[in-house]
């Protein structure tokens, strides 16, 4: 695949990735690069997974929780959702790219299982990314160079399936013991340090997650059932309190080698702006929700409040849409002190933002994925104790002060969507918290569940050129240009019409 589809990738701009080219980079292709080894290539494929913004950007705004500022112009796509098949055709580009290093570290571990593992957990990871956005991939036939330069497609469902397959493989490795002849991935484990444990869990929370998407699929319930059933025969568990998938290769307070969403959104390396500090805010639908279910103490890591009058002190975003002078920079709520911190010298607490580590998955999200399973009746355990773990989760992940009495003290207010006991509608309250728990971490996967369940019930943009929201994102210009024949099997694709599999 790289090798028809990365040539063109060089004049290519790639959305999230350029505020960590030349860091931890080893090789653009490294299965032509004598000088690579899987430790180097598992460190740098790992790192630009995580370093990938473009796509949580777009959920974020299409799941309502972010706005552009009246500071800025553009963003006539996202509002519009007229969307081109240049519309993240750099994520596409990025994402095989990144599916191409995991390979090589596959094939070149030896017996390595404890990289082999590794490799094939963010293989799923990758490629149910691609699924989501796109449907149909190309899988069977992708990465095999020159032996397939124009791959097939295979389908999103057939792709779904196999991706249970490859994480139990993947569990599998990361069972044997580390030892001499499996040597730990230590420091080249940017996620967990070399611990085959968290992966496992890390492994069977992603399962779940591919599970739970397709709750909707005919006739997929008893198969879905039956996998989770193997999940928890499989012993290892999910991540709980505290494990976090956390990315941090070691940031530094220099140019490009920063936390990527601070260097990208936050702030640079000389305690100045950075170019899209201004530009990106709250929507109104979020804040709203914030205010609405007295959620301030999480709102106030989340978000500054606006520094101009008249609105001086207050939470506030436009509708999604909207971009005039009553919502410039100073008169939102930008990204607060969880998120991107300013440096002391702009008024913040803090001259470590840069060096936060970014997040791949939560923990709040695995508990959120147990509550629903348990709800539904696939997995036993409490639900009301998992939903409420997964707020506390939120919480210290944020961190809010005193975070277990503080999510308490939330979760116990007769609030529908708070309160497990006020929740008639209970798949719902838990999907509309993930909602509130992947803000700024994984806007993404929150469009996904939107997309997924309809919850929250997120308005429509005040300048959609239609009545509905997109549900894919568009084949991207490189397939129309290098894989024109396969990509045009798939007929012709409408992002509000053409749903992907697990869609209603």
């Amino acid at each position: 695949m790289k090798k028809y589809i990365y040539t063109i990738a060089l004049a290519i701009s790639l959305i999230g990735l350029s505020s960590c080219e030349g860091f931890l980079d080893v090789n653009d292709n490294p299965n032509q690069a004598v000088s690579s080894t899987p430790d180097l290539v598992i460190a740098a494929a790992l790192n630009n997974t995580a370093a990938r913004l473009a796509h949580h950007e777009v959920g974020a705004f299409w799941v309502g929780q972010w706005s552009p500022t009246g500071s800025v112009s553009g963003f006539n796509e996202q509002k519009t959702y007229d969307i081109t098949t240049n519309f993240l055709n750099g994520t596409w580009i990025g994402i095989y790219d990144n599916l191409e290093d995991y390979l090589y570290v596959e094939q070149n571990a030896a017996n390595r299982k404890s990289l082999s593992g590794i490799a094939k957990v963010m293989k799923a990871y990758n490629y149910q990314l691609l699924v989501d956005m796109y449907n149909n991939v190309p899988y069977s036939d992708a990465l095999k160079g020159t032996a397939s330069i124009r791959p097939k497609y295979d389908e999103g469902q057939a792709i779904y399936d196999n991706l249970i397959t490859v994480l139990d493989d993947a569990i599998v490795d990361l069972t044997v013991p580390v030892s001499g002849d499996n040597p730990s991935a230590g420091s080249a484990d940017i996620y967990f340090g070399g611990n085959i444990t968290k992966w496992r869990k890390f492994a069977n929370t992603l399962k779940l997650r591919i599970l739970l998407r397709q709750i909707n699929v005919a006739g997929k319930e008893s198969y879905i059932k039956e996998q989770i059933a193997k999940i928890a025969a499989e012993g290892s568990g999910f991540l709980g309190a505290d494990e976090n998938v956390l990315s941090n290769p070691g940031y530094t307070k220099s140019s490009g080698k920063m936390n990527q969403f601070y260097e990208s959104y936050g702030f640079t390396a000389a305690d100045k702006k950075a170019g899209n500090r201004d530009f990106y805010c709250y929507s109104k639908f979020f804040v709203d929700n914030m205010k609405s279910t007295n959620d301030m103490a999480r709102l106030a890591r989340l978000a500054t409040t606006a520094t101009a009058a008249p609105y001086t002190g207050q939470y506030r975003g436009p509708e999604f849409g909207e971009g005039n002078d009553d919502y410039l920079a100073t008169k939102v709520s930008l990204f607060g002190p969880a998120i991107a911190d300013p440096p002391k010298a702009l008024g913040g607490t803090n001259d470590n933002g840069y060096a936060r580590a970014m997040v791949v998955m939560t923990a709040a999200e695995s508990f959120f994925l147990q509550a629903e399973a348990v709800q539904r009746g696939y997995l036993s355990g409490d639900a009301k104790t998992l939903f409420e773990s997964g707020i506390t989760e939120s919480f210290k992940l944020l961190g809010v002060a005193d975070a277990s009495t503080a999510a308490s003290d939330y979760y116990n207010q007769s609030i529908s969507n708070v309160s497990w006991n006020s929740s008639s509608d209970k798949i719902e309250a838990i999907v509309y918290q993930k909602w509130v728990a992947l803000t700024s971490y994984n806007g993404f996967e929150a469009w996904c569940e939107y997309r997924r369940t309809g919850v929250p019930d997120v308005p429509l943009s005040t300048r959609a050129i239609g009545i509905q929201q997109p549900v894919r994102i568009l084949y991207p210009a490189s397939e129309y240009s290098t894989n024109a024949a396969n990509v045009k099997e798939q007929g012709a694709i409408s992002q509000f019409t053409s749903k992907i599999f697990w869609i209603k």
